[in-house]
């Protein structure tokens, strides 16, 4: 009897003790989160240091606290989980640091705080990228320094022009370029003296036969100053005839020397004893003065030549 006895106040007892937890103290231990959470800063990016905050609205007998080890992120690092009761009130603040290493929308882990689980906590990691461009950015020009390849020719115009110089110069190089210098300046004469033919063969209709002769024997008197040993610019239809027979027999054409000293003849006349001619005649001492000078500047050169070997 008193072994029965004993046997149901164990029961008795053991079945009081166990009502309590699955009727009152045993709660649904997944928590859902509050409405309203809290980001500090509100707008954060990889690498951002961020404090979570949120209030659990649970009885104060429950007694909430921190994980043992901080729960493991694939996209982040969790630095601290603080739980701290509110004096007075209702419920616990929780404060979660972490540090996230992936953008875009990423959870939480459940986070067990004592008798109570928190749900998925979602967060959104913002990137500093803006929008991602579903077509690549065509392939840019690169970038270079301004007036840089103007930099560099420049200097290597200074460090090669000088060696270019130096070795062109050993070489007999300068003596080339002196010839061809001295026979551009040397044709300078002969160039202005056909510019001056040109202008009179255009204005042959118009120009005043005085003017023609005048223009006609100054210019052919300043070429023949650089193509003749003396210096006939000075000197008159007379004087030129003169020369010209005393140099017959060093190469120069009898004919020619004939036609230039006509020339010459005519001109006088016709500038100082008013002399008229015609049109034809004006052309016909131009094309007579081409032929004498293209004969004078062969012989020139070809002596030239003989001279300098």
């Amino acid at each position: 009897m008193r072994g029965r006895l004993f046997w149901g106040i164990s029961l008795y007892i053991l079945f009081f003790h166990l009502l309590p937890v699955s009727s009152e103290d045993r709660a649904d231990p997944l928590v859902p989160l509050p409405a309203s959470i809290t980001f500090i800063p509100s707008t954060y990016f990889v690498g951002d240091r961020v404090t979570l905050r949120f209030v659990l609205d649970v009885p104060m007998e429950k007694q909430l606290n921190p994980p043992r080890s901080m729960p493991s992120l694939s996209w982040g690092v969790v630095h601290q989980i603080k739980v701290i009761p509110l004096g007075g009130k209702k419920g616990y603040e929780v404060i979660i640091l972490f540090t996230p290493y992936r953008t875009g929308s990423q959870l939480f882990p459940p986070i067990e705080l004592g008798p109570v689980k928190i749900d998925q906590i979602p967060v959104q990691v913002s990137s500093i990228l803006g929008k991602v461009q579903e077509v690549p950015q065509p392939i840019r020009e690169q970038v270079s320094i301004p007036f840089m390849n103007l930099f560099l020719v420049l200097i290597a115009g200074v460090v090669i022009t000088p060696l270019l110089i130096y070795l062109l110069w050993r070489g007999g190089f300068h003596s080339v370029l002196l010839r061809i210098w001295e026979r551009y300046r040397g044709k300078l004469v002969y160039r202005q003296l056909h510019r001056m033919l040109d202008h009179l063969e255009r204005e042959i209709l118009r120009i005043d036969p005085k003017t023609f002769y005048s223009s006609l024997q100054e210019s052919l008197r300043y070429y023949l100053s650089h193509r003749w040993t003396p210096k006939v610019i000075a000197y008159t239809t007379t004087e030129i005839r003169m020369y010209l027979d005393s140099t017959q027999g060093e190469g120069k054409e009898g004919n020619a020397d004939a036609y230039l000293v006509e020339v010459f003849q005519r001109g006088d006349t016709v500038r100082f004893a008013e002399r008229q001619v015609e049109t034809d005649v004006l052309r016909f001492d131009v094309q007579t003065v081409r032929r004498v000078v293209e004969r004078v500047e062969q012989r020139f050169w070809e002596q030239r030549r003989k001279v300098k070997g």
